[in-house]
């Protein structure tokens, strides 16, 4: 099913599910019927970790497609050239079959919402994304793929009905089109439009792919949350849809509360038997309302209407919503506007929040959530990977509670670390032929992630303390040290002791081990007794790293 259709730019690749961590082990010991698998693009940009491992075992087998959130093609920010060096390079590793991301825009002056935010559809933003799309396609090399959006607002400046906003940017771009079928049903109930004629209106020539996902229906606006089955009312779009176009690649999301593999793989199996069967479509869903057609009455120009939202959101208000965002029944533009501001913040607290959980239990539920909205407010993202945002956290909490800082401090390495790639670990055969006094004067490097802590209470303990039981006793004040590094693709804590950490810390800093070992001021019996402790010790646990062309240097 890869092979390439004459008349279609895009292979043939099956039905596909989006890869999430959570399944990842059970994909690679079950080897499941799957035909594809998408990943998030972001997760993998900045990502050298225990992640990237993986995808590399699941590509062996299978085919892989690139799903970005963080391109903002409709930004009137300057095109991020390091971003997409990043996603060019990722490409090369990959070898996806497309790399799609979102018609839609994150935001401007390098603040990034991780939303996936709506472009007012007007001629200027049209003229401005065809031209984003090809200098894009021309850096890449290749054609890109877009996905409509689900919406929740619509700016009182449009003038062009979203769906054949769509069909002139990928006629006008050459781009080839990502149909979320949930996506059309969320903002044609948004909206109040009629889902067929969306979907009659794009040009189903240039789709590459379909997503099918459920949502959440909130009665005066569905959100697109993507953490349940599929509605019966998607799947008679689906059917429609591949009755109209053929078969086209096909793809299940469910990116939270997510359920063990096979759940979301009944969901696959759903979508084989609803394209089997794709003429037997039947009620599809018309949210339109009798109303005379709409006509923009304001003009404002596509950067003011985009710095005026991101300042809503990141200021968490408007004072004239109204101004700006269509009125509609039930659902009016504070409510409309809120659906993003809620979103901004519950996002960055959620994936925050997953990163300190011993902090939590530690400061209780009330203050944690305290801090974290305050965090939010104040400090905006400006990360592709919503998951670098958390670093940010020990940096703006207040230093007057010590132990609360010191715990912040650790479980951000901890968390970070699975980002950072792992360097091989020094080993005896590497040192085998070096002698005594040649290994002074060697510099050796610990591992790249690899971090040293000097704490004023036994964090160490308190950690391992809350994960091991209920009843946690805060630990007295007392100097403690610690090393947390990466090994084996797991993340280590190895507890030391004050020369130790000395010693280590110094060698870490690019000190020869001679040099090192003076610097410490720790005397020669000492030093005489611990050394060969401590080296054994670090060489056992992966600490230190193996330099090849330091140990070639040396033997020549």
């Amino acid at each position: 099913m890869t092979a390439m259709d004459s008349a279609h730019p895009f292979p043939k690749l099956g039905f596909g599910l989006g890869l999430r961590g959570v399944h990842v082990p059970h994909i690679l010991e079950h080897k499941p019927a799957v035909d594809w698998f998408e990943v998030i693009s972001e997760n993998y940009l900045d990502n050298e970790g225990r992640g990237k491992d993986l995808l590399e075992k699941v590509k062996a087998d299978y085919p892989i497609v690139m799903h970005g959130v963080s391109m903002s093609i409709g930004t009137t920010d300057p095109i991020n050239s390091d971003y997409l060096k990043k996603l060019r390079a990722l490409a090369e590793w990959v070898k996806p079959a497309w790399i799609s991301d979102h018609l839609c825009w994150t935001g401007v002056a390098h603040k990034n919402t991780h939303d996936l935010l709506p472009v007012p559809y007007t001629e200027e933003a049209l003229a401005h994304i065809i031209d984003r799309i090809k200098a894009v396609q021309d850096f890449l090399g290749r054609r890109i793929v877009l996905e409509n959006p689900s919406t929740y607002l619509e700016f009182k400046t449009s003038t062009i009905p979203e769906e054949d906003f769509i069909a002139r940017m990928a006629e006008g771009s050459g781009c080839g089109l990502l149909l979320d079928v949930n996506n059309v049903y969320v903002s044609c109930y948004n909206h109040r439009k009629s889902a067929q004629r969306y979907i009659d209106a794009l040009p189903l020539s240039h789709v590459a792919q379909i997503h099918l996902a459920g949502h959440t229906n909130k009665e005066t606006h569905i959100v697109d949350t993507h953490d349940g089955p599929v509605i019966d009312d998607v799947w008679q779009l689906y059917r429609y849809a591949i009755s109209k176009a053929g078969f086209i690649s096909t793809m299940v999301e469910w990116d939270d509360n997510i359920p063990p593999f096979d759940v979301v793989n009944a969901e696959l199996l759903k979508a084989r038997a609803a394209a089997a069967a794709a003429h037997e479509y039947a009620n599809l869903p018309d949210f339109s309302v009798a109303a005379p057609a709409y006509v923009s009455n304001i003009a404002v120009s596509l950067p003011a209407a985009q710095n005026r939202m991101l300042d809503a959101i990141l200021k968490g208000n408007d004072t004239d919503p109204a101004q700006w965002i269509r009125e509609k029944d039930s659902f009016n533009p504070q409510d409309q506007l809120n659906v993003y501001i809620h979103g901004y913040r519950l996002r960055l607290i959620e994936v925050t929040s997953q990163d300190y959980p011993v902090l939590r239990r530690y400061l209780g539920k009330a203050k944690m959530d305290t801090l974290l909205r305050d965090f939010v407010n104040a400090v905006p993202s400006s990360f592709y990977d919503a998951g670098k945002y958390p670093a940010s956290l020990p940096a703006f909490m207040p230093k007057d509670d010590v132990f609360a800082h010191e715990l912040a401090q650790l479980e951000c390495v901890i968390a970070q670390m699975n980002f950072m790639p792992e360097t091989k670990a020094l080993s005896a055969e590497d040192l085998a032929h070096i002698e005594p006094d040649a290994l002074m004067a060697m510099r050796l490097p610990v591992r790249s992630a690899f971090h040293v802590f000097s704490f004023r209470h036994d964090i160490n303990a308190y950690y391992n303390a809350v994960n091991d039981s209920d009843d946690a006793p805060l630990p007295v004040q007392q100097p403690t040290y610690l090393a947390v590094y990466r090994h084996e693709g797991d993340v280590w804590r190895l507890a030391l002791d004050a020369d130790e950490y000395a010693l280590l810390s110094t060698i870490a800093a690019g000190t020869p081990v001679g040099d090192a070992i003076d610097a410490t001021g720790i005397d020669e019996a000492t030093m005489s007794e611990k050394l060969p402790i401590w080296f054994s010790r670090w060489m056992r646990n992966g600490i230190l790293a193996r330099d090849d062309t330091a140990s070639e240097r040396i033997a020549a």
